[in-house]
């Protein structure tokens, strides 16, 4: 089952790709503060950043990437790149058992990040 539409807006990650898309074949999105509720986007981060910092850094984010999904939107640009997702923010409104995410699609942001905690779920909102 494909995950959501990730629109990501995190350039400094290695599995950020033109278009706003996400190579990985997996991120997690989690709460900021471990222990914590997280309360709004600001309180999330994804956890599966890597940031662009040498060969060091690229080689160690090799193991998550959507390779099918990435060679696929290399020669045919335009196509959708569909990582699973799991997420353990369970005070939003899309977790779903098993921490999964129900939401269609969700906005990852953290232009210029630097560390993980740095980025957050734009998607997120607070259950009722």
């Amino acid at each position: 089952m494909p995950g959501p539409r990730v629109k990501c807006k995190v350039n400094t990650c290695n599995h950020w790709m033109n278009g706003d898309l996400c190579s990985a074949g997996n991120i997690d999105i989690m709460h900021e503060e471990e222990g914590r509720m997280t309360q709004n986007p600001e309180q999330t981060q994804c956890k599966t950043f890597s940031a662009r910092r040498g060969m060091a850094n690229l080689v160690g984010s090799l193991d998550n990437v959507n390779w099918g999904g990435l060679l696929s939107n290399t020669f045919l640009p335009g196509g959708e790149l569909y990582p699973s997702v799991t997420c353990i923010v369970n005070s939003c409104t899309y977790w779903a058992e098993g921490n999964h995410c129900k939401a269609e699609k969700i906005d990852v942001v953290g232009v210029n990040a630097d560390e993980c905690q740095d980025t957050n779920c734009y998607t997120y909102q607070r259950k009722s």
